[in-house]
Protein backbone atom coordinates (compact mmCIF):
# COMPACT_ATOMS: atom_id res chain seq x y z
CA UNK A 1 0.00 0.00 0.00
CA UNK A 2 2.87 2.18 0.84
CA UNK A 3 4.53 1.50 -2.54
CA UNK A 4 1.20 2.57 -4.32
CA UNK A 5 1.07 5.86 -2.80
CA UNK A 6 4.71 6.47 -3.90
CA UNK A 7 3.89 5.38 -7.00
CA UNK A 8 0.73 7.72 -7.54
CA UNK A 9 2.75 10.75 -5.61
CA UNK A 10 6.02 9.73 -8.59
CA UNK A 11 3.47 9.49 -11.07
CA UNK A 12 1.74 12.85 -9.89
CA UNK A 13 5.34 15.11 -9.76
CA UNK A 14 6.34 13.33 -13.00
CA UNK A 15 2.87 14.69 -14.94
CA UNK A 16 3.36 18.27 -13.07
CA UNK A 17 6.72 18.35 -14.76
CA UNK A 18 5.85 17.19 -18.07
CA UNK A 19 3.16 19.84 -18.03
CA UNK A 20 5.80 22.60 -16.36
CA UNK A 21 8.13 21.15 -19.74
CA UNK A 22 5.54 21.42 -22.02
CA UNK A 23 4.31 25.15 -21.22
CA UNK A 24 8.02 26.21 -20.83
CA UNK A 25 8.29 25.45 -24.53
CA UNK A 26 5.08 26.67 -26.03
CA UNK A 27 5.87 29.65 -24.36
CA UNK A 28 9.42 29.49 -25.64
CA UNK A 29 8.23 28.62 -29.01
CA UNK A 30 5.95 31.80 -29.23
CA UNK A 31 8.36 34.09 -28.41
CA UNK A 32 11.01 32.68 -30.72
CA UNK A 33 8.23 33.02 -33.90
CA UNK A 34 7.50 36.20 -32.87
CA UNK A 35 11.01 37.48 -32.85
CA UNK A 36 10.83 35.95 -36.31
CA UNK A 37 8.13 37.74 -37.29
CA UNK A 38 9.53 41.04 -36.22
CA UNK A 39 12.99 40.41 -37.77
CA UNK A 40 10.93 39.62 -41.27
CA UNK A 41 9.36 43.31 -40.87
CA UNK A 42 12.54 44.85 -40.52
CA UNK A 43 14.16 43.43 -43.43
CA UNK A 44 11.00 44.07 -45.63
CA UNK A 45 10.63 48.05 -44.45
CA UNK A 46 14.57 48.38 -44.94
CA UNK A 47 15.00 46.32 -48.10
CA UNK A 48 12.04 48.07 -50.06
CA UNK A 49 12.93 51.99 -51.02
CA UNK A 50 10.68 54.32 -49.55
CA UNK A 51 7.29 55.90 -51.30
CA UNK A 52 8.54 59.61 -52.68
CA UNK A 53 5.47 62.13 -52.96
CA UNK A 54 5.46 64.18 -55.72
CA UNK A 55 3.55 67.71 -55.58
CA UNK A 56 2.67 69.14 -59.16
CA UNK A 57 2.55 72.74 -58.83
CA UNK A 58 0.90 74.72 -61.85
CA UNK A 59 2.51 77.79 -62.92
CA UNK A 60 -0.15 80.72 -64.83
CA UNK A 61 2.78 83.01 -66.29
CA UNK A 62 0.96 85.98 -67.90
CA UNK A 63 1.25 86.32 -71.89
CA UNK A 64 3.18 88.72 -73.53
CA UNK A 65 1.06 92.01 -74.62
CA UNK A 66 2.08 91.05 -78.32
CA UNK A 67 1.26 87.71 -77.50
CA UNK A 68 -2.61 88.61 -76.51
CA UNK A 69 -5.38 87.69 -79.79
CA UNK A 70 -7.62 90.80 -79.49
CA UNK A 71 -10.89 90.95 -81.66
CA UNK A 72 -10.04 92.88 -84.66
CA UNK A 73 -13.47 94.81 -86.25
CA UNK A 74 -14.07 97.07 -89.08
CA UNK A 75 -10.01 96.83 -90.39
CA UNK A 76 -8.67 99.15 -92.85
CA UNK A 77 -5.42 98.84 -94.27
CA UNK A 78 -3.45 102.13 -95.75
CA UNK A 79 -0.78 101.60 -97.39
CA UNK A 80 1.94 103.64 -98.52
CA UNK A 81 5.29 105.57 -99.03
CA UNK A 82 5.71 109.15 -98.64
CA UNK A 83 6.75 111.43 -101.92
CA UNK A 84 9.42 113.78 -102.47
CA UNK A 85 7.60 116.56 -100.84
CA UNK A 86 6.99 114.73 -97.75
CA UNK A 87 10.23 114.20 -96.80
CA UNK A 88 11.66 115.64 -93.72
CA UNK A 89 15.46 115.44 -93.09
CA UNK A 90 16.39 114.72 -89.56
CA UNK A 91 18.69 117.63 -88.16
CA UNK A 92 21.61 115.11 -87.18
CA UNK A 93 22.72 112.98 -89.98
CA UNK A 94 25.53 111.49 -87.56
CA UNK A 95 25.70 108.58 -85.12
CA UNK A 96 24.83 109.16 -81.87
CA UNK A 97 23.50 107.53 -78.86
CA UNK A 98 20.00 107.32 -77.58
CA UNK A 99 19.81 106.42 -73.85
CA UNK A 100 23.23 103.97 -73.78
CA UNK A 101 22.28 102.79 -77.08
CA UNK A 102 23.62 103.66 -80.28
CA UNK A 103 21.43 105.24 -83.00
CA UNK A 104 21.74 106.48 -86.77
CA UNK A 105 19.76 109.57 -88.13
CA UNK A 106 21.18 109.33 -91.48
CA UNK A 107 18.70 107.40 -93.68
CA UNK A 108 15.23 108.07 -91.28
CA UNK A 109 14.56 111.09 -93.82
CA UNK A 110 10.57 109.54 -94.00
CA UNK A 111 8.18 110.71 -91.60
CA UNK A 112 4.86 109.02 -90.89
CA UNK A 113 1.82 111.08 -88.84
CA UNK A 114 -1.63 109.66 -87.97
CA UNK A 115 -4.02 111.96 -85.77
CA UNK A 116 -6.09 109.97 -84.04
CA UNK A 117 -3.91 109.31 -81.47
CA UNK A 118 -1.31 111.79 -82.58
CA UNK A 119 1.04 109.45 -83.58
CA UNK A 120 4.45 110.47 -85.20
CA UNK A 121 7.53 108.57 -86.49
CA UNK A 122 10.86 108.70 -88.67
CA UNK A 123 11.34 106.13 -90.53
CA UNK A 124 13.90 105.30 -93.55
CA UNK A 125 14.00 106.32 -97.56
CA UNK A 126 12.76 103.53 -99.84
CA UNK A 127 10.79 101.93 -97.17
CA UNK A 128 6.77 101.32 -97.37
CA UNK A 129 4.37 101.33 -94.36
CA UNK A 130 0.92 99.19 -93.73
CA UNK A 131 -1.41 101.25 -91.39
CA UNK A 132 -4.25 99.05 -90.14
CA UNK A 133 -7.44 101.00 -88.43
CA UNK A 134 -10.32 99.81 -86.14
CA UNK A 135 -12.65 101.75 -86.25
CA UNK A 136 -10.78 104.82 -87.62
CA UNK A 137 -8.58 104.77 -84.98
CA UNK A 138 -5.05 103.31 -85.92
CA UNK A 139 -4.20 99.90 -84.62
CA UNK A 140 -1.02 98.93 -85.78
CA UNK A 141 1.80 100.11 -88.42
CA UNK A 142 4.10 98.10 -89.79
CA UNK A 143 7.15 99.46 -91.71
CA UNK A 144 9.08 97.28 -94.57
CA UNK A 145 11.91 97.68 -97.03
CA UNK A 146 11.33 98.64 -100.40
CA UNK A 147 12.87 97.37 -103.64
CA UNK A 148 15.76 100.59 -103.58
CA UNK A 149 16.32 99.69 -99.81
CA UNK A 150 19.47 98.82 -98.37
CA UNK A 151 17.93 96.69 -95.92
CA UNK A 152 17.01 92.65 -96.49
CA UNK A 153 13.21 92.69 -97.53
CA UNK A 154 12.55 90.36 -94.33
CA UNK A 155 13.08 93.29 -92.25
CA UNK A 156 10.10 94.93 -90.25
CA UNK A 157 9.29 97.62 -87.70
CA UNK A 158 5.96 97.17 -86.28
CA UNK A 159 4.17 99.85 -84.18
CA UNK A 160 1.03 98.08 -82.26
CA UNK A 161 -1.26 99.97 -80.09
CA UNK A 162 -1.75 98.20 -76.81
CA UNK A 163 -5.13 99.56 -75.17
CA UNK A 164 -5.13 97.38 -72.37
CA UNK A 165 -2.47 99.44 -70.01
CA UNK A 166 -3.30 96.69 -67.16
CA UNK A 167 -1.58 93.61 -69.55
CA UNK A 168 1.84 95.11 -69.33
CA UNK A 169 4.45 93.31 -67.15
CA UNK A 170 7.43 94.64 -66.66
CA UNK A 171 9.57 91.06 -66.09
CA UNK A 172 9.54 91.05 -69.88
CA UNK A 173 11.78 93.58 -70.39
CA UNK A 174 16.01 94.20 -69.57
CA UNK A 175 16.27 98.11 -68.81
CA UNK A 176 14.18 101.20 -69.01
CA UNK A 177 14.69 104.81 -69.33
CA UNK A 178 12.48 108.47 -69.79
CA UNK A 179 12.62 110.56 -72.92
CA UNK A 180 10.39 113.13 -74.34
CA UNK A 181 8.02 112.84 -71.22
CA UNK A 182 7.46 108.93 -72.17
CA UNK A 183 8.52 105.68 -70.36
CA UNK A 184 10.63 103.31 -72.15
CA UNK A 185 11.18 99.26 -71.68
CA UNK A 186 13.76 97.47 -74.02
CA UNK A 187 13.71 93.90 -74.26
CA UNK A 188 16.96 91.55 -74.80
CA UNK A 189 17.56 90.70 -78.36
CA UNK A 190 15.83 87.10 -79.03
CA UNK A 191 17.14 84.62 -81.51
CA UNK A 192 14.77 81.74 -82.60
CA UNK A 193 15.63 79.92 -85.55
CA UNK A 194 18.19 82.50 -86.97
CA UNK A 195 15.18 85.14 -86.78
CA UNK A 196 16.07 87.83 -84.46
CA UNK A 197 13.61 89.97 -82.47
CA UNK A 198 13.27 93.20 -80.12
CA UNK A 199 10.48 94.64 -78.46
CA UNK A 200 10.28 98.19 -77.13
CA UNK A 201 7.36 98.78 -74.87
CA UNK A 202 6.24 102.67 -74.76
CA UNK A 203 4.17 103.60 -71.84
CA UNK A 204 2.44 107.01 -72.32
CA UNK A 205 0.55 109.60 -70.72
CA UNK A 206 -2.21 109.58 -72.79
CA UNK A 207 -5.20 107.76 -71.72
CA UNK A 208 -6.29 105.62 -75.14
CA UNK A 209 -3.16 103.61 -75.19
CA UNK A 210 0.21 102.84 -75.05
CA UNK A 211 2.67 100.98 -78.03
CA UNK A 212 5.00 98.19 -78.60
CA UNK A 213 7.50 99.03 -81.21
CA UNK A 214 9.55 95.68 -82.66
CA UNK A 215 11.91 94.82 -84.73
CA UNK A 216 11.88 91.38 -86.98
CA UNK A 217 15.37 90.63 -88.82
CA UNK A 218 15.68 87.36 -90.73
CA UNK A 219 19.41 86.95 -89.39
CA UNK A 220 21.76 88.48 -86.94
CA UNK A 221 23.57 90.10 -89.14
CA UNK A 222 21.02 91.92 -90.68
CA UNK A 223 19.94 92.98 -86.90
CA UNK A 224 23.38 94.15 -86.22
CA UNK A 225 23.25 96.56 -89.43
CA UNK A 226 19.68 97.80 -88.78
CA UNK A 227 19.54 98.03 -84.52
CA UNK A 228 21.34 101.69 -84.78
CA UNK A 229 18.59 102.99 -86.92
CA UNK A 230 15.60 100.86 -85.17
CA UNK A 231 16.26 103.02 -81.99
CA UNK A 232 16.86 106.37 -84.22
CA UNK A 233 13.01 105.12 -85.18
CA UNK A 234 12.34 104.77 -81.45
CA UNK A 235 13.82 108.28 -80.71
CA UNK A 236 11.52 110.03 -83.21
CA UNK A 237 8.25 108.14 -82.31
CA UNK A 238 6.18 110.93 -80.40
CA UNK A 239 2.62 110.03 -79.46
CA UNK A 240 -0.76 111.82 -77.70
Amino acid sequence: ELIIKIEKILRRKAKETRLKDLNLGFFHSTIFHLLIVVVIQLIVIYSIPSTIRIRIVKSKAPIPVFLQNETRVEQKVTIGSLGKDSLKHSPDTSKDLFARFEIDTSNIIQKYEENTLNVSILFPINWFFFDNKVKDIVDGIIFIPGENSDYNPQLSVLIQVVQDKSLFNRAYFDSSFKFNDMEFFVGKPQTVYQQVTQTIYIKTKIYKADFQIKCTSPNESEFRKFQPVFFAMVKSFTAG
